[in-house]
């Protein structure tokens, strides 16, 4: 194997790491964006519902009162 031939491989070996290394930290932020997204969205949805447990209790409480 020649020199040059050496220093081919050697920067295509280079290139190619490169470029998967660039490709999992993308894919890594691409997952933090949507964990963040998930998180706000499941706080949503537990805001959601603590809301409607409220309103089903007070129904429940004036229902009560109102068989009274």
């Amino acid at each position: 194997m020649s020199l040059w031939t050496a220093i081919v491989i050697i920067v295509a070996i280079g290139t190619v790491s490169e470029i998967y290394r660039a490709r999992l930290k993308a894919n890594a932020e691409k997952s933090e964006e949507s964990f963040k997204t998930l998180t706000q969205r499941i706080a949503r949805l537990e805001e959601r519902m603590a809301n409607l447990e409220t309103i089903v209790l007070e129904k429940e409480r004036t229902k009560q009162f109102s068989d009274l």
